[in-house]
């Protein structure tokens, strides 16, 4: 709760001092008030101007009075200025206002006080020097920079605005105005009784961190390339020196547990035998290759037997894929892109797409596909990869990495999961250009190879070879830099599997086609063909000569008809066994052919079936490889910039003022980069502690559905769902959210609550590292800015220091004041607050009470009218109703 302070003063001089407290209310010196003068206090209302950081409105104390809850207390201050001739606020008029607040505000306490600005050579110039039942205080008129340090007089003076500030000192002080005191010093006391007054000082120190605090919160919650060393049960975890075995390990537990979802169903193969081919059959095809020797087609009679044995289904496929997708084909089986160059995981994701849509159209079965929900895959990557930066426990099978009795970390993020903005693009613009090379991030690793792949071909062309090669050669040695990481380690795997299986997509292929175009499969075996024909010729003709010479021995009559059908009989079963044994000899690869199409034929049916399993295999990978490479750049995010955007270095702040009382500092704590850093390193053991990490982690997930605007309600009820979002495409949220993630950061709560903590240190516990930072301090002196040490810029303002006796200077008094030793410090009431490493420090001294006749500048009233009686009474015409408007400035 705070304070309504009601400032009433006449016209005159005294506008000075509102002026002053005004500038002082917009720098954040003092808090608010209300300033009255006495022509805006009319028998209809109370007006007045009210001041809030620097802002003046004109307001009513009737009004006020309806919001009487937003006050504990109320302190009224009648200001009197002693100068000669300086017109005053009549007593009753103080009365009046003093009796308002006390019973239109809910009963809240009202202090009363009288404030006399009175200067050396002021003297017989105030009638009402003190007024009874009020706290009658009188400015000193003297300045110091510290207690006991020597002071200078204030003589009389014509100026509102000497007048203003130096009055302002000593009523920011009696009222508690300044920004960072709580209370005044005069709120739970009586007030003197009779006309007795008290000289009153005071003095106040303004010191801002604020700089001091950017920069060290900044080295505190800026992980850059060096993760702090979490505790855990006071003992502090340790840094990994291998870093390529934690990650690798990490790696294979994730992939343990998750390999599952990398590759679908496979129909298996039958496994056959070979069928041996019978006599029968061997005659038929021995008799058939013989014809087509003859007729000189030996080559007819091959192509014969492949088509009884061609699969027109398996044709079909092979004819649809090629004709309708050459290009998808060419990047399938070739691993060529449209362009000519190599293809990458997308155009192979692409290509796949096509040809299941092709096969569709084709007439194969259709059936419903379900993307594969792998949110817990994603899930605990970023488990991994946070686990390894803060030695956090989050999933049992990916536990933190252990040394010996410690856990260990990462020493740098990248380590972990790198950053997308250290993609590599040292590419030359013309290269860039002739190429279509975008920049890679450090872990997609199937975006690399493509990368490299394509340079490699550029670098054997005359006119990109030397550019080509350069970045070929820097793109190594900065993969190199990152190879070891845990992402880099988890997308080979996902690379490995999309390789495997744009393999295996090549081989069905082929043994699909080879199914379908036998001539293909048997074109091995034509060449020997020729030969083997002729040699079965010969054999023919020998066979045939045999039988017509044994037919012209017979018509001779040199042997017997028994003997030449014997012969001939010989000769035939000769030529037969002859003719069979060459051609099953000359005819085992063909053979062999046959019974390779055979089984193959037989697996055919198989093979189709797979081919769509494997290209939506083709496609889940692609998915999941796009999804992996936008959850690395998410985790990557967060692990450098655990606490949100870092800001920028912090700057000494402009607060310097000039012109104030020597009672006054202002001053702003000088950076000193040594001694922050130091204190970053020391509070940084004490701060993070394992799973330090969850919050952040925590906070960005939170955070998507209002960094992604419109689209967010979409997720409001669970941000879960973004890790079911594919990694890429139009329709998903998670690209959206990582351009907002990329551009504002995550939400920097955990940076708060981090930064809290080290706040209470730094006030309880290490309040040395706090002195230490804030030990150089820059103000203004005269109208140069100079660096003091922070306890020269105190001066005093300690509770030992308001201890020592002290003395006010008597000039101000009477000689019987003076002498009676009045002047001396009563009592002295320090304050000191904090925000932050930001404080405000001060102290306010009161003497004795002091009679109102022992001050120069009192004069005896003349016997007239008495406060408490009415102006009609007095004889005094009521003043008008005026309208109150702001004043630009002092009215003299």
């Amino acid at each position: 709760m705070a304070a309504l302070n009601v400032l009433v003063a006449a016209k005159g001089q005294l506008a000075g001092l509102r002026e002053v407290l005004t500038d002082w209310s917009g720098l954040g010196l003092v808090d608010g008030f209300i300033w009255v003068e006495q022509d805006m206090v009319t028998p209809t209302g109370i007006k007045g101007i009210e001041v809030i950081g620097g802002n003046q409105r004109a307001v009513s104390l009737q009004s006020m009075a309806a919001a009487a809850g937003n006050y504990d207390r109320i302190r009224v201050a009648v200001l009197v200025n002693a100068a000669e001739g300086a017109l005053q606020v009549p007593a009753d008029t103080g009365q009046r206002i003093a009796l308002f607040l006390e019973s239109s505000f809910g009963g809240r306490p009202v202090t009363r006080v009288r404030a006399v600005t009175a200067r050396i050579q002021d003297l017989e110039t105030v009638q009402e020097f003190a007024q009874e039942g009020w706290h009658n205080v009188v400015f000193a008129p003297e300045e110091s920079s510290g207690v006991n340090q020597g002071h200078s007089l204030l003589y009389s003076t014509t100026d509102p605005f000497d007048l203003g500030r130096h009055a302002a000192v000593g009523c920011a002080g009696i009222l508690g105005m300044w920004h960072g005191m709580e209370g005044s010093v005069l709120d739970h006391e009586m007030p003197l009784p009779g006309s007795n007054a008290r000289l009153v000082r005071s003095f106040y120190r303004n010191l801002d961190a604020t700089a001091v605090e950017q920069e060290l919160r900044s080295q505190i919650t800026n992980v850059g390339e060096r993760l702090p060393l979490p505790a855990r049960m006071g003992s502090s975890a340790i840094y990994i020196e291998d870093v390529a075995l934690a990650s690798r390990t990490m790696a294979e537990q994730l992939w343990t547990k998750h390999a599952h979802v990398l590759q679908g169903p496979r129909e298996q193969q039958v496994v056959s035998t070979s069928k041996p081919i019978g006599a029968w059959t061997a005659l038929k095809m021995m008799f058939g290759f013989i014809w087509a020797a003859l007729k000189n087609a030996p080559r007819n009679w091959v192509n014969s037997m492949a088509v009884r044995i061609k699969s027109q289904a398996a044709a079909t496929v092979h004819s649809v894929v090629f004709g309708s997708a050459p290009a998808q084909y060419t990047v399938v089986v070739d691993g060529i892109a449209p362009d000519g160059m190599p293809a990458s995981w997308l155009d192979v994701r692409e290509a796949a797409i096509g040809l299941d849509k092709v096969l569709e159209n084709a007439g194969m079965p259709r059936e419903h596909e379900i993307h594969a929900d792998l949110s817990s895959l994603w899930q605990d990557y970023a488990a991994g990869a946070l686990t390894l930066a803060d030695a956090g426990e989050r999933v049992p099978s990916l536990p933190p990495v252990q040394i010996g009795t410690e856990r260990g970390v990462l020493r740098s993020p990248h380590s972990a999961v790198p950053r997308a903005a250290d993609s590599f693009s040292n590419v030359p613009a013309h290269l860039n250009a002739s190429m279509s090379l975008s920049p890679v991030p450090p872990y997609d690793v199937m975006g690399i190879y493509n990368t490299e792949q394509r340079l490699q071909t550029a670098s054997a062309d005359p006119n990109l070879g030397v550019p080509a090669s350069t970045a070929l050669n820097a793109m190594r040695g900065w993969k190199q830099y990152f190879a070891d990481s845990y992402a880099v380690h988890v997308g080979n795997r996902i690379a490995q599997f999309l390789i495997s299986t744009t393999s295996e997509l090549q081989v069905v292929l082929q043994r699909i086609r080879q199914a379908g175009d036998a001539a293909d499969s048997l074109a091995p075996v034509l060449q020997a063909q020729k030969k083997l024909a002729t040699w079965m010729k010969i054999i023919l003709g020998i066979a045939v000569v045999a039988v017509i010479v044994t037919v012209v021995l017979l018509l001779t009559a040199t042997i017997e008809g028994g003997v030449a059908a014997a012969i001939i009989g010989g000769i035939v079963i000769l030529w037969l066994i002859t003719a069979l044994i060459v051609f099953m000899r000359g005819q085992r690869e063909l053979f062999r052919l046959l019974n390779a199409r055979s089984v193959m034929l037989e697996q055919d049916e198989i093979n189709r079936r797979n081919l769509r399993h494997i290209l939506r295999d083709l496609r889940r990978l692609g998915d999941t490889y796009s999804q992996f490479l936008a959850w690395s750049h998410v985790v990557g995010n967060v692990l450098h910039e655990p606490f949100g955007k870092v800001e920028g270095q912090g700057a000494v702040k402009d607060v310097y003022v000039q012109g104030l009382p020597l009672n006054v500092k202002v001053g702003s704590a000088a950076i000193q980069t040594q001694s922050i850093s130091m204190a970053a390193a020391q509070l940084r053991q004490g701060i993070f502690s394992t799973g330090w990490l969850n919050q952040s982690w925590t906070t960005a997930i939170n955070g998507a559905p209002a960094q992604l605007g419109a689209r967010g309600f979409e997720i409001a009820g669970n941000p879960d769902v973004l890790f079911r979002q594919q990694g890429d495409g139009d329709t998903s949220l998670l690209p959206l959210w990582i351009a907002a993630l990329d551009e504002q950061g995550i939400n920097n709560a955990a940076s708060h609550e981090v930064w809290n903590r080290v706040l209470a240190e730094l006030q309880t516990t290490r309040s040395d590292l706090a002195e230490g930072m804030t030990s150089a301090v820059n103000e203004v002196r005269g109208a140069t800015v100079v660096q003091s040490t922070l306890a020269a810029f105190m001066s005093g303002m300690s509770q030992a220091d308001a201890a020592m006796p002290s003395q006010f200077d008597g000039e101000v008094l009477t000689d019987l004041g003076r002498n009676s030793g009045k002047g001396r410090v009563e009592r002295s009431v320090p304050f000191h607050a904090r925000n932050g490493m930001s404080q405000w420090a001060g102290l306010v001294q009161l003497s004795q009470g002091i009679g109102a006749h022992e001050f120069k500048a009192y004069r005896e009233a003349p016997s007239g009218p008495k406060w408490w009686e009415s102006s009609a009474e007095q004889g005094v015409p009521t003043p008008e109703v005026c309208n109150v408007e702001v004043p630009d400035g002092p009215v003299f």
